[in-house]
């Protein structure tokens, strides 16, 4: 049985490629109704807001209501604007799971949070323990094509998708989705996945380039309890991905 100061010499587990070129892809969904609603209120509010500056203030005798006019245009200007600016989150897939909303302040979900992918009416269900995340199948197909190819190789046997339900995704593109650097793999808040022990330092985290597994490093096993993967090798600490 190893000691404790046999497991401390085992490598960190690294991710494949250099940590400066550690990316993933940001999908955006296509403008959505409340978009295009919006534009038209802009134009509508710019036009009223034309013909008031001219009834008040260019016309030869003041034009009646164009103070009113004046007061509609700016509303549904504003209004308009408002809708314009609402967009669906964008979404990140890569080597660390995937993020739905601005990375700043969404929570990333790793390959080995994630239980089981399948399609449960007009979205993609990822299951998690704490709890499922729908991304809709229409707004996100080029994404969730990446996200299904992404799964099967990392964590095949919990992809759970039908040649039917496949066939009403976009084929996978390596052109979709704009590549963007992909940040630091977040430690905390997170356990080993091999002893429960927090992970409070991240020089003492070590990770799973396969599905971003965590554990801390006098605990590390021989293969990864989420995914199989070994975890033997050159390597380096959870510290320096991304």
């Amino acid at each position: 049985m190893e000691g404790r100061g046999e497991r401390d010499k085992l490598a960190p587990v690294s991710n494949p490629t250099a940590p400066a070129a550690a990316v993933e892809r940001q999908f955006s969904p296509p403008p959505s109704s409340l978009f295009r609603v919006g534009l038209g209120l802009v134009a509508l509010g710019c036009a009223g807001l034309g013909a008031a500056v001219y009834g008040l203030w260019l016309a030869p005798d003041p034009v009646p209501g164009s103070g009113w006019i004046l007061g509609v245009g700016v509303l549904l200007g504003g209004l308009g604007a408002g809708l314009a600016t609402r967009q669906g989150p964008t979404l990140r897939v890569g080597p660390f799971g995937i993020t739905l909303g601005d990375p700043r302040e969404a929570q990333r979900v790793p390959w080995c949070d994630m239980q089981r992918l399948h399609v449960a009416a007009e979205a993609l269900r990822i299951e998690t323990a704490r709890g499922p995340l729908d991304v809709p199948l229409v707004a996100y197909g080029p994404a969730i094509a990446r996200i299904l190819a992404e799964a099967a190789a990392r964590i095949g046997e919990r992809v759970d998708v039908s040649p039917r339900a496949h066939e009403r995704l976009p084929a996978l593109s390596e052109t979709a989705g704009e590549i963007v650097p992909a940040g630091r793999l977040q430690v905390a808040g997170r356990k080993c996945l091999a002893s429960g022990s927090s992970l409070t330092f991240e020089t003492d985290a070590r990770w799973c380039d396969n599905c971003a597994a965590l554990y801390h490093r006098q605990h590390l096993p021989p293969a990864c309890v989420s995914c199989g993967r070994p975890l033997s090798g050159s390597a380096e600490p959870a510290a320096r991905a991304g």
